[in-house]
């Protein structure tokens, strides 16, 4: 089956985090090498990925990717009156779901988040268990790792996990909690998204289960290569994911063909601010991998190859108008 040029796409974005980061090795180097020259499709698509990196104004692609992919413990940063506040969550949730939309509907609701990111921002963090947990733009999460269970509430936004596997200890369910219900993983890598009426959840390797809140007994397995979008009382159809759609957790957005509309609400997660696109030009089409930590170059660069002109009124407003 043909390979499509959004996959060559993220497996360039991919080498490209892995040799900007200070840490290849020869043997990597070779590897990528033979990726290169195994198709027309990857060498075309590093040469995208190459150009719009180096396009981008002023940005230290190496620096910044090589901070972007720094771990951090956290077992030196986790406090005992932050396990407090967890602990206090936690007999919430056992009065049930109604219990737990009360209390978050309080303002203090979001201070209760042990890691959080700014808007553009994306953190990784490894977890006291060896887990991965990276943190989307406008992000918080709350940990309880207790001696039963791991688990982690999505308070806002997104999160990638590659759940660790424990030896040396009798095993521990690990799960993420959202408004509208619990995936616990089946040894997996996975991501989960928070929306004001929905949750969604997409799995990249092995398997999730998935409980509305309100509905315990309505579970669903979500396996490899599926996403399912879910509320309090049910889960949708599963569907099959769009490898490009994990590129962010490497700092990238990457567009096939896509409408310049689509394009600009996936720009708007990582911009403090307000990006318009005028209907004239919504449906003009962009492929590439843009990193998202200088959105205003994506833009630049973006209007070098449509027919477009960008009009910034303030830092925080942008209209997108034709050229």
């Amino acid at each position: 089956m043909a390979r499509s040029n959004k996959d060559a796409i993220y497996e360039a974005t991919n080498w490209f985090v892995e040799l900007t980061s200070g840490e290849a090795t020869d043997a990597d180097q070779k590897q990528w090498q033979r990726w290169l020259n195994a198709s027309p499709e990857n060498r075309h698509a590093w040469e995208q990925v190459e150009a719009i990196t180096n396009c981008f104004m002023g940005l230290d692609s190496k620096t910044s990717i090589t901070v972007l992919n720094r771990p951090i413990d956290t077992k030196d940063i986790k406090s005992q009156e932050r396990r407090q506040v967890i602990k206090t969550l936690s007999l919430m949730l056992a009065a049930g779901s109604a219990g737990w939309y009360g209390y978050k509907q309080k303002p203090w609701y979001l201070l209760m988040s042990d890691y959080s990111t700014a808007v553009g921002e994306i953190k990784r963090l490894t977890l006291e268990d060896g887990s991965l947990l990276v943190l989307n733009t406008d992000t918080k999460v709350a940990i309880d790792f207790n001696d039963r269970a791991r688990t982690i509430r999505l308070l806002q936004g997104e999160i990638y996990i590659e759940t660790a596997q424990e030896q040396d200890r009798n095993y521990r369910p690990f799960s993420v909690v959202t408004d509208h219900g619990t995936v616990t993983a089946l040894g997996t890598k996975f991501s989960t998204r928070l929306k004001s009426k929905h949750s969604s959840v997409s799995v990249y390797q092995d398997a999730v289960e998935v409980r509305p809140c309100d509905d315990l007994d309505n579970n669903v397995v979500v396996n490899a290569g599926e996403l399912v979008t879910f509320n309090t009382a049910f889960s949708q159809q599963k569907k099959l994911i769009d490898r490009a759609s994990m590129a962010w957790i490497n700092g990238f957005i990457i567009a096939d063909k896509m409408s310049l509309a689509d394009f600009v609400d996936h720009l708007s997660r990582y911009h403090s601010g307000i990006i318009r696109c005028d209907p004239a030009v919504a449906d003009l089409t962009i492929s590439g991998a843009f990193p998202v930590n200088d959105i205003n170059a994506a833009l630049t660069s973006t209007s070098e190859v449509l027919s477009i002109r960008i009009e910034r009124y303030t830092r925080y407003f942008v209209m997108i108008k034709p050229a």
